[in-house]
């Protein structure tokens, strides 16, 4: 296929998935709003709303932002309609995103598992940026796409196994002594440990790696200079800067390991 013709194709691609994708723009808007307490508090459906129980002590369906969504969205009274200007802006992102991928890999059954996976973080980034919660049917899906690719590459099972614990289990530890030494609940989300394992399965432990080297790079400068700008308003979440890292190691992530291996002498 001509090279200009596959990023076209990806481009548009990139901006129907974008925009079709759990209807992204209500979705997001609706999670969001959420956070409101007193419009949540007023509404005369609160009682009833599948979404204002407390996750983990609720029915499953809870647990499902966007199945969630599905069932309460005829009856909320705060949610309002899609912002056209924000939806199309995340999908010329996602369109541009997606022509960048296809430019390393070609047309491949990777590019396209990469590409569903950059949709995902997209939508993990702004969610998690708003409400400090990753949403777990997102992490499932990330699974899905890993699983699709061990079983198109079955001789890589081991570096894929590999993956889903090396950093996963690390920030696991983390938490768990982190929590102890300063007496609190959590240091790390669960939905940052789930994440790092699902990328793990898709991309293979040395990627992952990458993955969250860069996410620590990226989260360090941009809450510095956030912290700066906001003078320390919000709160930091770790999944947007850990979805850099992840499409930072699906576009470059060989040669940063090359390079930082040929720095080592190694």
């Amino acid at each position: 296929m001509n090279d200009w013709l596959l990023r076209l194709v990806f481009m548009v691609s990139g901006l129907l998935i974008g925009i079709i994708y759990i209807h992204a723009g209500t979705l997001i808007k609706f999670i969001c709003e959420l956070e409101n307490e007193e419009a949540c508090m007023s509404c005369k459906y609160k009682n009833t709303c599948l979404a204002m129980k407390p996750i983990g002590e609720s029915n499953w369906v809870t647990e499902f932002t966007c199945i969630s969504y599905i069932m309460v969205r005829k009856q909320c009274m705060y949610v309002t309609s899609i912002n056209k200007t924000y939806m199309l802006t995340l999908a010329i992102l996602n369109g541009v995103l997606y022509v960048s991928l296809s430019w390393v890999y070609g047309w491949t059954m990777e590019t396209i598992l990469f590409c569903l996976c950059t949709t995902t973080l997209i939508f993990i980034g702004i969610v998690d940026w708003n409400t400090q919660y990753i949403p777990i049917e997102f992490n499932i899906f990330i699974i899905l796409l890993g699983l699709i690719r061990l079983l198109l590459e079955p001789g890589c099972w081991l570096e894929r196994l590999i993956g889903l614990f090396s950093v996963s289990v690390f920030l696991y530890l983390v938490d768990v002594i982190g929590a102890k030494i300063l007496h609190r609940d959590h240091v790390i989300g669960g939905g940052d440990i789930k994440l790092m394992a699902a990328a793990g399965l898709l991309l293979g432990w040395k990627l992952n790696i990458v993955a969250f080297m860069m996410g620590c790079i990226c989260g360090s400068i941009i809450h510095l200079i956030i912290m700066k700008i906001g003078k320390g308003n919000h709160q930091l979440a770790f999944g947007p800067y850990l979805a850099m890292g992840i499409y930072i190691a699906m576009i470059c992530g060989e040669q940063l390991m090359s390079w930082y291996l040929g720095i080592m002498g190694l």
